[in-house]
Order: structure tokens, then sequence, then C-alpha cells
């Protein structure tokens, strides 16, 4: 999707009504898609968008800025020039007056689309099938597609990693079928049961339900949503 990125700051143009009209209608995209109630990849492009710019005000002084490059020559694929086109201390300026007009507008829209974010995660119910496992970093997860009327069924691994002193838990889904839409608590402990019959690498794999009444788009929205909250409840 990628409405706007650093290229969208850097630019050959120095008219700050034109850049900021620029910028606002790529913003103006990404709320559309909240407002479709469709919250990725939109919400994390923003996300890093964000912290891309304030990385860049934090460091102002200390980093050079990617300014607008042009090919100087170029007589192969390896041998490319490239030629600054202006490092004037006043074009420095333009940027990071754009940069910082920005990053309050960007973040006021990553505010909204967490308010989205919060609702959408409130309305999920992690329930268990079956018996609980000695271990739960293995197994299945089962989310309405009420949109569909589809029970999407993925089997997922949580690893843990390390960044420094500070551990982290990261989630990997890989889809494995859909089913009809039926009643899903009564039917899900058949669908795990029906799974371990098919998929004979691990009988006592956990399995976990993920309800919702939210008709709201599966892959944009339900199911990552989905997805950080079962992490949630078996890394607490």
């Amino acid at each position: 999707m990628k409405y706007l990125n650093i290229d969208s700051f850097i630019t050959k143009e120095y008219d700050i009504e034109l850049n900021q009209y620029k910028i606002l209608s790529g913003l103006k995209e990404y709320r559309a898609e909240f407002n479709q109630n469709r919250l990725y990849p939109a919400l994390s492009e923003l996300v890093y968008l964000s912290s891309q710019l304030e990385e860049i005000m934090d460091r102002k002084g200390s980093v050079c800025l990617p300014l607008p490059k042009r090919i100087k020559n170029a007589r192969n694929d390896k041998n490319v020039f490239w030629e600054i086109i202006d490092q004037a201390k006043e074009s420095k300026d333009y940027f990071y007056d754009l940069i910082e007009w920005a990053i309050p507008i960007i973040k006021s829209l990553i505010d909204e689309a967490y308010i989205l974010y919060s609702f959408v995660d409130e309305s999920l119910a992690i329930e268990e099938v079956g018996n609980k496992p000695l271990i739960t970093n293995d197994g299945y997860l089962m989310v309405p597609d009420n949109q569909h009327s589809l029970l999407q069924i993925h089997r997922y691994g949580c690893s843990m990693y390390s960044s420094g002193d500070t551990p982290f838990h990261s989630l990997k889904t890989r889809f494995i079928q859909s089913v009809p839409k039926l009643n899903f608590s009564s039917e899900s402990e058949f669908i795990k049961i029906e799974l371990v019959k098919k998929y004979r690498d691990k009988p006592n794999i956990a399995a976990y339900l993920c309800n919702t009444e939210l008709d709201f788009p599966y892959s944009e929205t339900i199911f990552p949503v989905a997805k950080r909250r079962l992490l949630d409840y078996i890394t607490e």
C-alpha cells in the first residue's frame, strides 16, 4: 500500500503548501482504510513512518538527511554515480520544518486507529479447545470470518528472541483450511479431533478458538488482532 514514505518528505519541490497537500492526501487514504475497519497494513505502515520521522528529528544536526539525488553518470548497472542536488542549510531546515509539521498529524491518526484496534481487541474472546496441553507454544488457532460465514483454521508456532536484554515473543502462523460457519463453541472440539487425526505429528497439541461477533474484514483486521490476543494469552 504505502501511501506515504520517507521520500514523501524528502522531495525536489521546495513548495511547503504543495508538499503538505501531498502528505495530507496520503493520510486521507490511510483514514479511508480505518473508516472501512481495515487496520492492516495501514496501521503498521504509519507507526513505522512515524518512528522514522521522529528518529530524524531526535538526531537533528547529527545525521545527514537523505536529500534528493539524481544520476550524474551511469555506464552500467554496477557503475552508478549519484550527485547531491542541494545540501544547503536552508533546504535541510525546510525538510525539518515539513517533518515537524507532519509528526503530530500522523500520531493523531495513529491514535484514532488504536481506538479501532482496542474496540476489536475487546470484542475477541480466546477459548481453549479441549484439554489444556502442557506445551502451548505450538497448536491451532481457529478464527471466524463472519463476512464469509467461515471458520479459518491456522497452525501457529510461538518462539522467543532477544533484543539486547529484553526478551520478545513472536507468533508465526500457517493457514490450514476453512470450514463452514457452525456453532463454533460446540463444533471446535470436533474440529480439533479431526485435525489431530489428519496431522499426526503432535497428538496432544494446543488449540484455541478466538471468537467474535464482529463482521469486520478478516485479513486486514480480525486475524491480525486475534494473533496478538493469542500471543498475549499463551505468554502471560
